[in-house]
């Protein structure tokens, strides 16, 4: 059945009384990405639409002159599952190579079109269009992607066969994207004036240049807030206990630490008695002795090989718990062996952790010499 004229308002009409549906399969989109994307600290910002009755029409009327698609109606109802933007959710990053972080966040929380298994992924700048065209600067990621069934309950179930588009820019490139949308792509781009052309041209280069005085300025305000968080930490006062330890710890870092989630809290114990018989109860003192760069080297080029000494040597207990504050313990035992490994064993019990860690580091060290 083509799409005649009166075909092209069933379906206009068809698709203005599902209007409220969605409306919700927006709303829940749009939320379900939020939620993630400050879960996975990507800055960016989420909008949404609808597609108007008047567009889609206009849409419908051009595809009526395309025989190909044309010829893929068959009844009103096939607006939804042919028409992929009748919902459209945008995410524009603050910078442009958290696109694919975005994307593959999508196809975690997301499902896709039956027989879609690619979810529809398309990078629109690589496509020959785009491509060949070197005045066109349009950047975007776009996908198809529905609610998963548990996502659903008796108030949503009617969405369980809407999709809608996400689109996936970056801000800059979002700009340039919306005044070529507005200027060219509904216009006729052989009639824009010289003027026209040089300033679209102009804008598209500078929304590049631009990503990358983004990049700069996050990266400079993250050294700034690190800087300004550990000056405040320093000046705190003596550390009492080994919670308070962890707290700072903690604070200075941040919630991971070289790429891995960690934990400031188990084994905290033993590096507070570390510290302790050191003398090592400042902030400032505490932090100069386990730096991150000696920190980080520790875990590079020690850790292992020290966990294969124990090994080799059957030290089963205590073992050493990745990501955890025994990394800080053996960073400042790698630095302080000599006066730790001194320490007098209490009792006839096990040793506690930080000597028996302090007395195979001494056996670690000898073993090399």
């Amino acid at each position: 059945m083509p799409l005649t004229p009166e075909m092209v308002l069933e379906c206009t009409n068809e698709y203005h009384k599902a209007i409220d549906r969605m409306y919700k399969l927006l709303l829940i989109t749009t939320e379900k990405l939020e939620s993630e994307l400050k879960r996975h600290n990507i800055m960016a910002r989420v909008s949404g639409r609808l597609k108007t009755r008047d567009s889609l029409s206009r849409k419908l009327t051009k595809w009526s002159k395309d025989d190909k698609k044309s010829g893929i109606f068959h009844s009103k109802h096939d607006v939804f599952a042919i028409v992929g933007d009748l919902a459209a959710v945008r995410v524009m990053t603050y910078v442009e190579q958290d696109r694919e972080r975005v994307a593959a966040i999508a196809r975690e929380i997301f499902t896709h079109r039956p027989g879609c298994d690619d979810f529809e992924y398309e990078v629109k700048e690589s496509s020959a269009r785009i491509k060949n065209d070197d005045t066109n600067h349009y950047r975007a990621t776009h996908m198809q992607i529905r609610l998963r069934p548990s996502d659903l309950n008796e108030k949503s179930d009617n969405l369980n066969d809407d999709h809608c588009e996400l689109q996936i820019t970056s801000m800059l490139a979002h700009v340039w994207n919306e005044i070529e949308h507005d200027i060219v792509y509904k216009g006729d781009k052989s009639i824009l004036s010289d003027d026209e052309t040089s300033a679209l041209e102009s804008l598209g280069l500078l929304t590049k240049t631009g990503d990358n005085i983004i990049v700069n300025l996050i990266n400079a305000n993250v050294r700034r807030e690190a800087n300004e968080k550990r000056k405040l930490v320093m000046a705190s006062e003596e550390i009492t206990s080994a919670d308070a330890l962890s707290d700072a710890l903690h604070e200075f870092y941040g919630e991971a630490i070289f790429g891995s989630s960690f934990d400031f809290w188990k084994n905290n114990g033993a590096l507070f008695a570390a510290l302790k018989y050191l003398d090592l109860t400042y902030p400032k003192d505490i932090l100069a002795v386990l730096s991150p760069s000696h920190v980080l080297g520790v875990r590079k080029t020690e850790l292992q090989s020290f966990k294969r000494f124990c090994d080799r040597y059957r030290y089963a207990k205590p073992a050493v718990a990745k990501d955890t504050c025994d990394l800080f313990l053996l960073a400042l035992i790698a630095k302080h062996w000599t006066e730790l490994a001194k320490q007098k064993h209490q009792g006839m019990g096990p040793k506690p952790r930080q000597l028996a860690f302090a007395t195979r580091w001494e056996a670690f060290v000898s073993s090399r010499s």
